[in-house]
């Protein structure tokens, strides 16, 4: 890359060498043959400040700049000549002079005051130019011959502004300096913008720029023929993007495929040899302990056989024992049947005797008071019957009274309403924290009512111990005379038990159908809510999109997969698990696919699976096949009927050989037979095993319901009909179970009235021997109790840990009171604006209104009392009247009833007392044989004790036998297993890591024990991965070889990129340095043009006396786009363009930028021709008392013929001609006295050379008198 320009540094404007500021001035000039003047004739000396050149017109006063700007190295053309030679004098005394020559004397000085000044040492110079008739010229510096560019790099050095010329004002000049254009139209045009950088110093910059941009220009056009190759490049290497990371995607899927192989093999292969070892130490410890038990049980047995023999003996003498007591109890429980029937009936016939006595007395007493009772009533009824009539009057006009005034703030009321419903929606969520805090409480309080219930449960039990022990005691004391009341009607229980019985046959049958029937709808219930759960989502998507179908939205949409197809009930469970797919949705072509997955995004319903039939093709050929699976088991796929043909792709691409066996056992035959066609197996109950050969199912619920059964209806694809079909089936089954409870519940009531019956003539049957063994026990009860109250009292007692969870509980509750209460505190404002809006809505109309409702509430509340009160009487007397006619006929009829008792009573305590006598010699044959036979049974449970003990030690050694022997064949068949399981699964592995050696190079790193000892999930993980990986390479169409084209394409982008980066390098680099140039350019520029603009307004306002002047951008944003304009306001005067101001406004504009131009960048010299031409007496005396007093540090040389200019100079320098040559003369105006003392005197100091005083006549020459020195 080329290097940037330099650019010259700027110089600040004003800048000096340190010390007291020193400017460069003009001392005199020496004028030898030059056009007008003839000989040496010396110009000067000039003043430091203010210098005016005068004289008449013709004189040569013009010619004086012309012979500096000849000295500064004009050409001849710049004088108003056209060769140099020309410059030199030709008149009539003086003619071919052979050269010309001007020499201008320098010096620098540093100001001391207004007059006086001190030269700097050793700072004069003299450059002299001269001019040869031959139109040659030559320079001099101190009389050294030199060149142009020595004089002017001299001047320049010395500040003088030869590039600009703006120390030089010719005639006619000044005017042109405000009539520039904003900028040049052309190169060599110079406009206001060029005239202001060129004293500014910012137009150094503009070949700079021009270079830049023409560099950037050039590095732009190549940048984007790059940029074009690298858009071409990354076009082409994008367009295999999608193949390539297809082609990538299905390798990684496939490497990592590999790996999951290789890890679960080697997973389940270790498992499977830890299971190995694992059982071989379990068959060898099982076949030591199985000797060791048949040993024990040959001895064992030998011993059992001699204790059976023993207690056979002795049982049958046992035998006949008892069949003699029984004989003798049987006559004995007659003898008590026929006693407790006679003591039960005097019991009964002494009890109805006590009570008819009592109710006769009863009676007749009752019978007086119902007789008063039905007169006061019927006093009472007639008289409340009245009142209500005339309270429902005084109701009817209090009412109307309270309608009128509701009428008037009807809405009144309903603003309260609408308010009252806004507070009570502020308050709610309120309430339900305070709900939620509440059920914090209760459940702490649950929790400590329960540990409170635990203690208070051991002290009732404690208490109950103590109660019972003292029922058992007195049990015991009551039991005997309880006997005689045991038996009531024993035909009556027997009829009732046989009943009972039939009942309870005719209810269990019933039962037995209503669960057949339950077990039916219980099972559709439960399918029904499988496909709920299973379509919750799915049931939405489908019914959009088979909507969208009918609509004609969308065509090709065939529905779920599972809703395409039936199958046999059997294989239900079966296919709902092998066939992961029913869900999917089938459509037909791709586009279908993409129109649904569309409308499923702009509805927010959710995601589906699509299964597109014209993808599916390539199977066609492989479901024709006939294929024929071992050992006559089918496949799924055969199985499914399928109404579509064009269907049954999609099936096969669901199941495709999965087969179907009966059992486990059956299915791991198959999978890990030899033909490697059948791997993936599926059975009845669920259980699967994949091609990888792991196995899952099992355990849980089989799933089922998946797909249609047989011929059914298809089933609900929305989420309502399911929903709808749900509820039907959960009211059926609601149904069936109430029956079924309703049926129970019969059966069971039966079955109780049965049991209760036949256990009552069991009692009966045995009421005294029970009466004794009941007393027997209850004493043993009592034993027992006393045993356990100790115990029962220690646990009255609170724990400690419970103690110090009821204190817990007690502080979380008490904080969340503490809660709630400060959510009532915070509440409480809302509560009350409810309470306040209802009482306002009641209290609305005023306290009349509230008095009027009040007494119509009270009116109606006494009408409603009394009604009642008045039917409620009526009531009474009807009853008490009716009551008191049955009491005479009761007491009448108890009359006869004790007649006839008593007699009865007679008679049966006759037939009892020879009852007593024969049973007392039948209960003397039972006691003695109950004894022999209480001896015998003794002798009996010792031997039969033993003999059990023996019995159940034998049995459990069998058992254990047993136990271990089935063991044993589990373990050797499970080695046997796991041992075939090691060589698949290692052959497996084998196979995997070969195959992963082949596409990488290299084998994987066999698995670690420590990832071996994986968590117990990790073969599910591992599987899970397996199985997705598969299915997502199966649905996979790549090209591998775009990998290769894609990488090609690559390596051209990153060089074609590479390029482009250099290239963008470079030319950001380039316009970062054009940019930094345009930015210093334009801040350089501004900087002083801001200075220049407000010096300008107070120049022009200065001298105009009011004025006001702006130079402003013609573009704000780019000031060297447009230029710069220059307006004006004159005094009084509008806004004008310079155009359309006089002369004189003209030559006023122009000086103010001059003089605001001197004071940004000061130049010591300046020569101006006639500046005040055009200007009226005012603005000259302006200008010139301008220069006279703001200029002290620069030297003006103003030729000028108006007096209130020249008058105001420091030094007049008189320009005069005689005989066609011109001549000067220079004085000192201040050494005149002011007022007449010069005057009087009629002399002038002279500065130096000759004197001159000029005349008023343009064209006349006068020869001026000589004076003497003063």
């Amino acid at each position: 890359m080329e290097p940037e320009p330099a650019v010259p540094a700027s110089p600040l404007p004003g800048a000096a060498p340190a010390g007291p500021p020193r400017r460069l001035m003009i001392t005199q000039m020496v004028l030898e043959n030059f056009k007008s003047y003839a000989g040496a004739q010396s110009v000067g000396p000039f003043h430091k400040s203010f210098s005016s050149v005068v004289g008449p017109n013709g004189s040569g006063k013009s010619n004086v700049i012309d012979a500096m700007l000849f000295v500064f190295g004009k050409r001849a053309k710049q004088l108003r000549l056209n060769k140099v030679s020309e410059l030199i004098h030709n008149s009539t005394h003086h003619r071919n002079l052979e050269m010309a020559r001007v020499s201008v004397h320098f010096q620098e000085i540093v100001d001391i005051d207004d007059e006086g000044f001190e030269a700097v040492p050793g700072s004069q110079f003299v450059i002299s130019r001269t001019a040869h008739r031959n139109n040659s010229s030559n320079y001099y510096i101190n009389d050294r011959k030199s060149n142009f560019t020595e004089v002017t790099d001299l001047l320049k050095g010395k500040g003088v502004d030869l590039d600009n010329n703006r120390f030089l004002i010719l005639q006619g000049e000044v005017e042109q300096i405000s009539m520039m254009k904003p900028k040049g139209q052309t190169e060599h045009e110079t406009g206001l913008l060029e005239y202001l950088e060129d004293i500014i110093g910012t137009d150094k910059y503009i070949a700079c720029l021009d270079e830049s941009a023409k560099r950037l220009e050039a590095l732009n056009e190549q940048r984007q023929s790059m940029l074009q190759r690298v858009k071409t490049a990354q076009k082409g290497r994008d367009s295999l993007a999608g193949d390539k990371d297809a082609a990538e995607t299905y390798l990684a899927k496939e490497r990592a495929c590999l790996g999951e192989q290789s890890v679960l093999a080697q997973v389940l292969a270790a498992k499977a040899q830890v299971n190995v070892e694992k059982i071989e130490g379990n068959v060898g410890k099982l076949e030591e302990r199985l000797a060791h038990e048949r040993q024990k049980f040959a001895q064992y047995d030998e011993v059992l056989k001699e204790h059976e023999a023993r207690y056979n003996a002795v049982n049958v003498e046992y035998q006949g024992i008892a069949g003699e007591l029984e004989k003798a109890t049987g006559d004995f429980k007659e003898f008590e049947r026929k006693d407790i029937k006679y003591r039960e009936d005097l019991k009964h016939l002494k009890a109805k005797l006590k009570k008819l006595e009592d109710k006769s007395g009863k009676d007749g007493a009752k019978a007086g008071e119902l007789q008063a009772e039905v007169a006061r009533l019927g006093e009472e009824v007639p008289a409340l019957q009245v009142q209500v009539a005339d309270m429902e009057a005084q109701l009817a006009k209090a009412q109307e009274v309270r309608q009128g005034l509701e009428e008037g703030i009807r809405g009144e009321v309903e603003g309260y309403r609408a308010q009252l419903e806004g507070v009570k929606a502020e308050l709610a969520p309120w309430e339900a924290q305070m709900k939620e805090v509440q059920a914090r409480i209760d459940v702490a309080a649950s929790e400590r009512d329960l540990l409170t219930k635990q203690h208070e449960q051991a002290v009732a039990r404690h208490a109950d111990a103590k109660a019972a022990l003292a029922a058992a005691q007195a049990a015991a004391k009551e039991r005997t005379g309880q006997i005689k009341e045991m038996e009531a009607s024993v035909e009556k229980y027997r009829l009732q038990a046989q009943q009972a019985r039939a009942n309870e046959a005719a209810a269990q049958q019933q039962v037995e159908q209503l669960e057949a029937a339950l077990r039916e709808v219980r099972g559709r219930v439960e399918q029904r809510r499988a496909d709920a759960s299973s379509q919750v989502s799915q049931g939405a998507v489908v019914q959009a999109l088979m909507e969208a179908k009918q609509r004609g939205d969308i065509e090709g949409i065939y529905g779920r997969l599972g809703d395409l197809g039936a199958i046999a009930k059997e294989y239900d469970i079966a296919v709902s698990t092998a066939c992961g797919a029913l869900d999917y949705i089938v459509v037909e072509t791709t586009s279908a696919a993409q129109r649904c997955v569309e409308l499923l995004r702009q509805r927010q319903l959710g995601v589906a699976t699509f299964l597109i039939l014209e993808k599916q093709q390539h199977l066609s050929g492989a479901l024709k096949e006939k294929k024929q699976p071992p050992e006559g088991v089918k496949r799924l796929f055969d199985l499914v009927k399928c109404t579509d043909d064009r269907l049954r792709v999609a099936f096969y691409y669901a199941l495709r050989d999965t087969v179907v066996a009966g059992d486990l056992e059956q299915a791991s035959r198959i999978a890990y037979g030899q033909d490697k066609r059948w791997r993936r197996v599926v059975t009845l109950k669920g259980e699967m095993i994949n091609e990888s050969g792991t196995m899952t199912g099992g355990g849980g619920k089989p799933r089922g319901g998946r797909m249609l059964l047989g011929s059914a209806a298809p089933r609900a694809v929305d989420g309502r009909a399911a929903a709808a079909e749900l509820q039907t089936a959960e009211a059926e089954l609601n149904a069936s179970q109430e029956a079924l409870r309703a049926a129970r519940d019969a059966l069971s009531d039966a079955s109780s009235e049965a049991k209760n019956a036949e256990r009552m003539l069991a009692d009966l049957e045995t009421a005294i021997p029970k009466a004794r063994m009941e007393a027997e026990a209850a004493l043993a009860t009592a034993a027992d109790l006393q045993s356990r109250l100790g115990e029962l009292e220690a646990a009255t007692h609170v724990s400690g840990e419970d103690a110090a969870r009821l204190k817990a509980l007690g502080a979380d509750i008490a904080r969340e009171e503490k809660a709630l209460a400060e959510l009532r505190r915070k509440s409480e404002g809302l509560s009350k604006k409810v309470e306040a809006l209802q009482a306002q809505i009641e209290g609305a109309g005023g306290e009349k209104l509230r008095r009027q409702r009040a007494l119509c509430d009270k009116l109606q509340e006494d009408i409603t009392a009394c009604e009642s009160e008045a039917t409620k009487k009526g009531v009474q007397a009807a009853s008490a009247q009716k009551q008191l006619d049955k009491l005479h006929k009761e007491v009448a009829k108890a009359d006869a009833e004790r007649e006839k008792l008593a007699a009865q009573q007679q008679a049966s305590m006759q037939e009892f007392k020879a009852l007593e006598e024969a049973a007392f010699a039948v209960l003397e044959a039972v006691r003695r044989t109950e004894g022999e036979l209480a001896a015998k049974e003794g002798q009996l449970n010792d031997i039969r004790a033993d003999f059990e003990s023996k019995k159940k030690e034998v049995a459990t050694i069998r058992q254990v036998e047993v136990d271990i022997q089935d063991e044993l064949d589990k373990q050797k068949s499970a080695h046997k297993e796991e041992r075939s399981k090691v060589r698949y699964w290692g052959g497996k592995a084998a196979e995997a890591a070969k195959a992963i050696e082949e596409r990488d190079g290299a084998a994987p790193a066999p698995l670690t024990p420590d990832q071996l000892e994986a968590p117990a999930n990790q073969e599910k993980e591992v599987q899970y991965r397996i199985t997705m990986l598969e299915e997502e390479l199966s649905r996979m169409d790549v090209d591998l070889e775009a990998i290769e084209k894609w990488r090609q394409k690559d390596a051209e982008y990153a060089e074609r990129t590479k390029d482009l980066q250099a290239a963008t390098a470079e030319r950001d680099e380039v316009r970062r340095d054009h940019e930094e140039l345009r930015k210093r350019r334009l801040d350089e520029f501004m900087a002083g043009f801001n200075v220049i603009g407000l010096k300008l307004k107070e120049m022009y306002q200065m001298i105009t006396l009011g004025g006001d002047a702006e130079l402003e951008l013609v573009d704000s944003l780019d000031p060297f786009a447009e230029g710069i304009l220059f307006s004006v306001r004159p005094p009084k005067k509008s806004w004008k363009n310079i155009a359309n101001l006089s002369g004189g406004e003209k030559t006023l504009s122009s000086l103010s930028l001059v003089f605001a131009l001197h004071h940004y960048k000061p130049t010591p010299l300046y020569v101006m021709d006639e500046i005040d031409a055009a200007l009226d007496f005012k603005n000259v005396s302006i200008v010139g008392h301008y220069i006279k007093e703001r200029t002290k540090n620069a030297q003006f040389v103003i030729i000028s013929l108006r007096n209130n200019m020249f008058e105001l100079a420091d030094r007049l320098v008189g320009i005069y001609k005689t005989d066609n040559a011109t001549k000067s003369v220079a004085i000192n105006p201040h050494q005149f006295a002011v007022g007449g003392r010069g005057a009087a005197n009629g002399a002038a100091p002279q500065c130096g050379g000759r004197t001159a005083a000029a005349g008023n006549a343009a064209d006349k020459e006068q020869q001026p008198p000589e004076v003497a020195a003063a």
